[in-house]
């Protein structure tokens, strides 16, 4: 058996562009496993790939944080092999294009983790493209999310912050009406769509991936759950799973714990993906996606483009 699964995020933009995105992105990666190549090499290619289109919140894709200034992504790949885990992680990265491929070079050191100016260092001596800046779509977000906050106050518009934090953090002059409650562009569809992918080689190996440009409303230097094992991640020989949405919110769940707890005690994958969704708030944005070889799980309380190839 070989197989991939591939997720675009949950709760996000463009979600035609995104939903063609996916099947290409787990051809790519499927392409690679036909011919005997890596789990690892599959789902790198195809992050790279999702990376690359502009159509997804990671690398040349990604938001801008909420100074209107900064991009800065995070990535993890990690591999079983049936004797261990190696992984690899990159966190608050600027000015690099592809940080799956950054990740896969931290995986190569002795360590598990670089970030910051650091990491950016660490990717110009090994030659690694620098990022172009910030998309048009990437813009176009910032600004939507601008207006909103004029026009519904913040409770609405950004969570979890007031307009005195934002005063003084941002210097923006932000409302503080209450709005109606209800999702809005902002808690939804701003930045929560991170890209990720789990493969199964013909050797026995599982492999994932994962990138993202984070979240619009956040701070410079926040880290959200991808490159947080048990929250963002989990490998092993029951196989692979990634989370995706309100990263702070995956982190203090544990949530891919959660989902590979349930694998581990029986359960179907999409049957642990979906159950793993019930634990959290449904005003939270989260998915999972899940490979064993048992089968792929998918499961979501949000839009979330995804696609899966199992052969």
């Amino acid at each position: 058996m070989i197989a991939i699964v591939v997720h675009g995020g949950a709760g996000g933009t463009s979600r035609v562009a995104q939903k063609r995105g996916c099947v290409t992105a787990a051809e790519i990666g499927m392409k690679i496993l036909r011919r005997g190549g890596s789990a690892l090499e599959a789902v790198v290619a195809t992050v790279r790939w999702m990376e690359d289109s502009g159509v997804f919140n990671a690398g040349v894709g990604s938001v801008l944080r909420f100074d209107g200034q900064s991009i800065q992504m995070d990535a993890v790949v990690a591999v079983f092999d049936g004797s261990g885990v190696t992984q690899g992680a990159v966190e608050i990265v600027e000015d690099v294009r592809n940080p799956v491929l950054l990740a896969v070079e931290v995986m190569k050191t002795p360590h598990v983790k670089l970030g910051g100016d650091g990491a950016v260092q660490f990717a110009r001596r090994l030659g690694l493209p620098g990022h172009p800046g910030p998309s048009p779509l990437a813009l176009a977000r910032h600004e939507r999310l601008r207006r909103l906050i004029e026009r519904e106050g913040i409770a609405t518009a950004a969570p979890g912050w007031s307009p005195e934090a934002l005063a003084r953090l941002f210097d923006w002059d932000a409302q503080a009406e209450n709005g109606d409650g209800g999702e809005t562009i902002a808690s939804v569809a701003e930045g929560c769509d991170t890209v990720g992918a789990v493969a199964l080689d013909t050797v026995g190996r599982f492999a994932l991936a994962a990138s993202t440009g984070g979240m619009s409303v956040m701070l410079r230097g926040r880290i959200g759950d991808v490159p947080v094992r048990g929250a963002g991640f989990q490998i092993g020989s029951f196989g692979g799973v990634l989370a995706t949405g309100i990263g702070e919110e995956i982190i203090r769940l544990e949530g891919s714990n959660k989902v590979s707890q349930l694998i581990q005690l029986g359960l179907h994958p999409q049957r642990a993906c979906e159950q793993a969704v019930q634990l959290f708030d449904p005003t939270i944005p989260v998915g999972f996606i899940a490979l064993t070889k048992d089968g792929v799980g998918i499961a979501s309380n949000r839009d979330m483009p995804s696609h899966s190839i199992v052969e």
